[in-house]
């Protein structure tokens, strides 16, 4: 359900002129008139909640949250609100896999059989050597069947299943349950005789041949991870990213009962129960605005050769060099502009984050509404989402 990310090139935004919004001026000058202009794109969409996060310089310029994070309750969207980001999760195995490099556990040549405890066979290309940069570049040939990676979504205990959202996700096959661990996942998924196990999970082409983005062989590199370093894949994110960046209220657990958590949104009328997946490095970290900030300064700093914070400078530099055209290690890239990004969007949830590192600069949405469900959904979201760039674009210009 995830969608492949795309790259929102964040120069194109500081550098493109004004334009006009349905005839009427843009007129963003300043963070009071960001502010204005914000609340008006979201009181005419149907997005329940927005927060916006905003870098210049290298610092936090503006984090301003907008709507309701419950409607039934009228509770306020904050930048305390925690959500679950999708994808841009991927962006955070990329920092650990660096890690891992760092610490000496592998490479991005290592092979990932030699990893594995069993050797993970392409039954379409048998011979296949996939190694660990096919896995951060999504050119490993393993790939995601939907409906088949869909049957690890699964709503969590305590959670009604009566309610509007709660029959919409069983009729879809979500059901609740008791989960999978990330090993049996990956087992399940990639291991014939698995539950999940489908020739549609692989593709005949040589790994680092063809681009097919993939979650599940995003989660069997955060697998990978946590057989190189003998730690859990939860662990070692939190005592490697979480903490030395103090993102203290960040986490890959829905952590129940707490009043922060966003309620998540079909649409205005059809709330969603909490659901969380097995697969869950490659979509399942819930954030705010005040922690998503601090990755992404440290992130712009190190794209910069300026912190060193979570690794030796030389490693900031790996991880946001290019493994593809298209990729560093999980980010996307444009290259000649020094600019990378990710995309995230899942059920009831949708995020961007994209910094320019030679221009300093960057910011960060994210919003309990589902773009990602449906055509009709993505096109509200995209229309929004063109305003809201258009706003940040005046702010960056002045």
């Amino acid at each position: 359900m995830k969608r492949a990310i795309y790259f929102l090139l964040v120069t194109a935004l500081i550098m493109s002129g004004c334009r006009e919004d349905d005839g009427t001026p843009v007129n963003v000058t300043d963070e009071k008139s960001l502010t204005l202009r914000l609340e008006e794109i979201l009181n005419q969409s149907e997005l329940p909640g927005l927060t916006v996060g905003i870098v210049k310089k290298g610092t936090a310029v503006y984090q301003r949250s907008f709507g309701v994070q419950d409607i039934e309750e009228n509770i306020a969207y904050t930048n305390q609100t925690i959500q679950p980001i999708a994808s841009i999760s991927k962006s955070f195995i990329g920092v650990a896999v660096v890690k891992c490099i760092e610490l000496g556990y592998f490479t991005l040549d290592t092979p990932i059989n030699d990893i594995l405890s069993e050797d993970l066979v392409n039954p379409k290309n048998p011979l296949a050597k996939i190694l660990v940069k096919h896995l951060v570049n999504h050119t490993s040939g393993l790939v995601d069947a939907e409906d088949t990676y869909l049957s690890s979504y699964y709503i969590l205990n305590g959670q009604s299943t009566t309610s509007a959202g709660a029959e919409m996700f069983q009729d879809y096959g979500i059901t609740q349950r008791e989960p999978k661990t990330l090993e049996e996942f990956i087992t399940s998924y990639f291991y014939e005789g698995g539950s999940y196990y489908s020739l549609d999970n692989f593709e005949n082409t040589a790994p680092g041949e063809s681009e097919n983005y993939s979650n599940a062989a995003s989660s069997l590199m955060a697998h990978l991870i946590a057989k190189a370093s003998g730690m859990n894949y939860r662990d070692f994110v939190s005592t490697h990213i979480f903490d030395p960046l103090s993102m203290d209220n960040t986490s890959f657990q829905y952590e129940l009962p707490n009043d922060n958590y966003a309620i998540l949104y079909w649409d205005k009328a059809t709330p969603l129960p909490f659901y969380d997946l097995e697969s869950f490095p490659d979509g399942g970290i819930k954030t705010s605005n005040e922690d998503m900030m601090k990755y992404m300064v440290n992130m712009i700093a190190g794209a910069r050769g300026e912190t060193n914070t979570l690794f030796g400078e030389e490693y900031y530099k790996l991880l946001f060099s290019e493994t593809s055209p298209t990729y560093t290690i999980f980010w996307d890239v444009d290259p000649g502009e020094n600019a990378y990004g990710s995309r995230g969007g899942d059920i009831g949830t949708t995020t961007e984050l994209h910094f320019s590192a030679k221009h300093n600069v960057g910011f960060f949405t994210l919003s309990n509404y589902d773009a990602a469900s449906t055509d009709s959904h993505e096109e509200h979201y995209e229309e929004v989402m063109d305003q809201i760039n258009e706003s940040i674009n005046q702010f960056f210009a002045n």
